[in-house]
């Protein structure tokens, strides 16, 4: 623990990004906040709003994205490999019906009988109302960090800026490639075991500790959890609230972590 957790790099990231977040913190705070019937949403039982929806309004106040999530076509390519996976799975494999066959299955059939995202995805809200983004993305994020540990993708993100790596540049690239992979598996362990052992390797030819290469990994791994919109979607759920008006703010924080995190580990001990 002297080396990682208590190390003076990290001791000094935490109280010197702590201090930093809350003066930006104060710096971005509007001057004049809004009352909350600004949000009216915010102040409604899940049950009305739910109730009370008024479906796709008029096709032409809708958005890109909103004319694709209302479109079987922009789906259809998922659905596609869906259903690929599970011909593989079934009839080239010839694999039982298992815990992976059973979740892919179900979500290819409520993506066909609900024909496309938007409705699915407000039969979800009815069901589970504000937690419905986590019971869908995880599903997905499942399938994306299934790519990145099973096939070459993984070894292959890790590998691809070896030639580039030195003692100085060590951190910055550990921690851009941990953020990419982070974006996708959103656990710490799963992204250990990604990249884990190609970080150690890295770090052994540029003759860095390891434990300096797991601390910039792990700056990385925070950075997926601040610029990913999974946890602002589910934060904006419970507060019935339009992510996009805060999620920019995030975004900010993140590029703060990124830049000191990466000067900690680089010129720093630990």
């Amino acid at each position: 623990m002297a080396t990682t957790i208590w190390a003076p790099a990290s001791v000094i990231l935490v109280i010197t990004f702590t201090t930093a977040a809350i003066a930006t913190g104060c710096l971005l705070m509007p001057r004049k906040c809004k009352p909350l019937p600004a949000f009216p949403e915010s102040n409604t039982r899940a049950e009305d709003l739910i109730g009370g929806a008024t479906g796709a309004g008029l096709h032409e106040d809708l958005s890109l994205s909103q004319r694709m999530e209302r479109s079987w076509w922009a789906g259809a390519p998922l659905w596609l490999a869906l259903a690929g996976w599970l011909w593989f799975h079934f009839f080239i494999r010839n694999s039982s019906f298992d815990i992976n066959s059973m979740v892919t299955t179900l979500l290819l059939a409520c993506f066909v009988f609900h024909g496309n995202v938007h409705r699915f995805t407000k039969a979800l809200q009815e069901a589970v109302g504000s937690v419905w983004p986590v019971l869908l993305l995880y599903h997905l994020y499942a399938g994306v960090a299934g790519l990145i540990q099973f096939t070459p993708a993984g070894e292959f993100l890790a590998n691809v800026s070896t030639p580039i790596v030195n003692r100085w540049t060590y951190a910055l690239v550990t921690t851009t490639v941990s953020t990419i992979v982070a974006m996708f598996v959103p656990t710490s362990g799963g992204q250990w075991l990604i990249q884990g052992f190609v970080t150690v390797k890295m770090a052994e030819a540029v003759g860095v500790s390891a434990q300096r290469g797991m601390l910039a990994l792990s700056v990385g791994d925070h950075m997926g959890n601040l610029i990913s919109p999974f946890w602002a979607v589910v934060g904006a759920g419970v507060a019935r609230l339009d992510f996009r008006l805060f999620f920019g703010y995030r975004l900010i924080f993140a590029a703060l972590w990124f830049v000191m995190g990466v000067l900690a580990f680089t010129f720093l001990p630990c």
